[in-house]
C-alpha cells in the first residue's frame, strides 16, 4: 500500500463531564476572564513561584500554565486524587476540582485495527498506510490548600531588586540570535522583522526597570518568529491590526512575555495595562474558534522557551 499517515484531531474527556468539548471548555474559561478586564495569561507569577505539582514539582506549562496560575489559590501547588490518596490524604468535601488538559494520540491501520506506536512505526516504514488520531483529555486536580492528612513543606522565596534585574540581563544576554536592541527610533516599543530589530525607549522613561524588561520581552517574543528563529507565520508575513493574525501573534507576544517574567520573578499584572482593542479582538477571534487560545498558547510556551531553554537556564553563552 501507498504510504501515508492521516491524521485527525479528535477530543475527548475523561473525569466529571465526559463527552464535552475540552477545546470548548477551556476557551470558556478564558473568554470569561477577558469579559472581566483580565488578561489570564498575565497572572503567572506569585509568593510561591509558578504553578506546579507538589509531588513530581513539575512546573505546568502552555494552556495549563494559565489555567492553573489563575485560580483563587494564593499557593499554585496542586496533586492529582491518586498522589493525594498514595500520601495518605484526603480531598476536603465540597471541594471543586481545577481542570488540567494533556494531549495524546493513538494508531489504527488501514483494516482500523489499533496499533501500539511501535507496531504502527514498523508497518509505516514497511510502507502501510497508517492513521494518526489526536485527542485532548482532562484531568482533574486539587490545590493543597483543599487536602487534609498531609504536612505540606512550602519554599520560602524572598528575591532582592537587583536580583530580578540581573536575571533579566542573562535573558537578553544569552538568547540565542538576538535581535539589535535600540533605543533611538521615537518613543514607542516596537519589532522590526524586516530589519530584525528590537526598539523600546529607554530605560529611564519607564515607571520602574521591571516595566522596562516586560516591554522588552513582548517585543523579544515578536522577534522568534523571525525566519533565522522560529519562523513564525504571522511574522514573516505581517498582518494589518484588526486581522485574526495580527490578534494571535500579539496574543502570542502577551503570553510569551509574561512567561519571561515569570521565569526572572517581575509580576507582568501588575505593570502592564490592559489594551481595550487587544482584548476586545482576541475576544472576537475566541469565540469564533475554540482552538485559538490552544495554539496560541503553544507558541508563546515555544518562543519562550527558544530564549530561555539553551541561554540563561543552562548558563551558556549563545550570543
Amino acid at each position: 500500500m501507498k504510504n501515508t499517515t492521516k491524521v485527525a484531531d479528535t477530543p475527548m474527556s475523561s473525569g466529571l463531564g465526559t463527552g464535552n468539548d475540552v477545546y470548548q471548555q477551556v476557551t470558556n474559561k478564558i473568554i470569561a476572564m477577558i469579559e472581566q478586564g483580565v488578561a489570564p495569561w498575565r497572572r503567572t507569577w506569585s509568593t510561591y513561584g509558578l504553578a506546579r505539582n507538589y509531588v513530581t514539582k513539575h512546573i505546568y506549562t502552555g494552556i495549563n500554565l494559565i489555567l492553573l496560575n489563575n485560580t483563587s489559590h494564593p499557593i499554585p501547588y496542586f496533586m492529582t486524587w491518586k498522589q493525594v490518596k498514595d500520601m495518605g490524604g484526603k480531598v476536603r468535601k465540597d471541594t471543586k476540582a481545577e481542570m488540567a488538559v494533556y494531549f495524546n494520540m493513538f494508531y489504527k491501520d488501514a483494516y482500523d485495527h489499533t496499533l501500539d506506536k511501535e507496531a504502527a512505526y514498523k508497518l509505516k516504514a514497511a510502507g502501510e498506510e497508517i492513521q494518526v488520531l489526536k485527542f485532548i483529555r482532562y484531568y482533574n486536580l486539587f490545590n493543597v490548600a483543599d487536602i487534609e492528612g498531609i504536612s505540606f513543606e512550602y519554599p520560602n522565596v524572598a528575591l532582592k531588586q537587583h536580583e530580578k534585574i540581573e536575571h533579566c540581563e542573562k535573558v537578553l544576554w544569552y538568547m540565542p540570535k538576538c535581535p539589535v536592541l535600540k533605543s533611538s527610533e521615537g518613543d514607542q516599543p516596537f519589532y522590526s522583522p524586516e530589519l530584525d530589530f528590537v526598539n523600546t525607549p529607554s530605560v529611564e522613561l519607564f515607571e520602574s526597570p521591571e516595566a522596562y524588561y516586560a516591554t522588552l520581552f513582548h517585543e523579544l517574543i515578536h522577534s522568534t518568529g523571525h525566519e533565522c528563529r522560529l519562523g513564525r507565520e504571522e511574522v514573516m508575513n505581517y498582518q494589518t491590526f484588526g486581522s485574526n493574525k495580527y490578534a494571535r501573534e500579539e496574543l502570542v507576544a502577551e503570553m510569551g512575555a509574561s512567561f519571561l517574567c515569570s521565569s526572572v520573578n517581575i509580576d507582568y499584572d501588575s505593570i502592564m495595562e490592559n489594551n481595550a482593542a487587544y482584548l476586545a479582538g482576541w475576544l472576537k477571534v475566541l469565540k469564533e474558534d475554540s482552538k485559538f487560545i490552544f495554539k496560541a498558547a503553544a507558541e508563546a510556551q515555544k518562543a519562550a522557551d527558544y530564549i530561555l531553554k539553551f541561554g540563561a537556564l543552562n548558563g551558556e553563552e549563545s550570543r
